[in-house]
């Protein structure tokens, strides 16, 4: 497949994969622009502790000793327990293809951790050129607990035959064409020098009567993941704008944050938000990584940015948020080719199309 192009696949070459037998047991509307979803099943157990295969080691061998108990889906996963989910997919991915994996924006914005393990493999979310196999996913509720149900949608799947990320030239040529960062009256953003690839974009404090939102680990309420009409209020506490422009984050608290910059993805194009650099604090930026190619962008580029929501919590010591403190790197890759569908194309379920603010996961009724 493709074998002269290095680089992210878009969806119709997914589709391939799929008619062609190399991701079995998926469903056609799992399929995203750039990404497949990946949906559990119903075996699941309650491990000792987290598990990395060794090489040559597979997942059931450590089923043996690391299992305290098998789970059933009708009891809510507890908060800080880890799980081991088999997933209903299985790959038999061709020699050239490799894949990755992240939380959906829904399981990140819960604070819902979920990471993936291959047979033989010594790290999360990464499935190397060729497997073939069972996929299992590590699922741990850090704020609260979870209730499941079969065949639910927690983190989704990108394939790549290459690295296709721009370079700091390639990105500078392509954000003169296109403008992938813009401002709040839709005006195109210079991009800042950066020692990283991509864009940086800053917090956003400062736009809205409420810029955030705060959630404290607590096991006293179960959220149930197919449930639509949670009222905020009941798990997470609204952060109004702070009059100096700052707030601390406190250690061990989930926040739900908004950009500044809008960001525009044309559909020959993906995006992923790099993980933070920590030398510039000590908190996580992200969960859900994935822009596919049409967020902030439409069909043919009617939509002029979109702000990208973070998930952030804090590591060991309380820390200091400033508004436009740079939060993030969105870093461009080349797609396999346009994409046949694009993010808030009509025969999607594009949940987060139009926001703006501050926007908590589609199990919230938000105003």
């Amino acid at each position: 497949m493709l074998d002269n192009f290095k680089g992210a696949l878009a969806y119709q070459h997914i589709k391939e994969l799929v008619v062609n037998g190399n991701i079995r047991e998926a469903q056609d509307d799992y399929l995203q622009p750039s990404s497949i979803d990946l949906s559990i099943s119903g075996e699941i157990y309650r491990m000792r502790g987290t598990y990395l295969p060794k090489p040559g080691e597979k997942i059931r061998d450590i089923l043996r000793n690391g299992i305290l108990f098998p789970v059933s889906l009708n009891q809510p996963l507890e908060l800080n327990g880890i799980y081991l989910i088999r997933l209903n997919e299985l790959l038999d991915l061709p020699p050239n293809v490799y894949a990755m994996t992240n939380n959906k924006s829904s399981s990140g914005r819960i604070n819902l951790q979920t990471r993936l393990i291959v047979n033989g493999v010594s790290s999360f979310d990464y499935v190397p050129r060729g497997y073939r196999g069972e996929l299992w996913l590590e699922v741990i509720p850090k704020s609260f607990p979870v209730l499941l149900s079969y065949s639910e949608r927690l983190n989704q799947m990108r394939f790549f035959t290459g690295d296709g990320r721009l370079d700091h030239e390639e990105l500078a040529k392509a954000h003169e064409r296109y403008g992938f960062l813009r401002g709040t009256s839709n005006e195109v953003l210079p991009i800042a020098p950066s020692s990283q690839l991509g864009l940086t974009m800053s917090v956003d404090l400062s736009s809205t009567d409420i810029v955030g939102f705060r959630c404290t680990p607590t096991s006293s309420r179960v959220l149930e993941y197919r449930r639509r009409d949670y009222n905020p209020s009941e798990f997470f506490e609204a952060i109004p704008r702070p009059a100096d422009g700052q707030l601390i984050m406190r250690r061990g608290e989930f926040y739900i944050f908004v950009t500044k910059e809008r960001i525009h993805v044309p559909r020959e194009y993906a995006v992923e938000m790099l993980p933070y650099d920590v030398s510039k604090g000590e908190f996580r930026s992200h969960y859900a990584g994935f822009f596919d190619p049409g967020f902030g962008f439409g069909a043919s580029g009617e939509v002029l940015g979109t702000p990208g929501v973070l998930e952030v919590y804090t590591h060991d010591n309380d820390f200091v948020l400033r508004d436009g403190q740079p939060i993030c790197q969105m870093v461009y890759e080349h797609l396999s080719g346009i994409a046949e569908r694009y993010y808030g194309d009509p025969s999607l379920m594009s949940n987060y199309y139009e926001q703006r603010g501050p926007r908590l996961s589609k199990h919230f009724k938000m105003n």
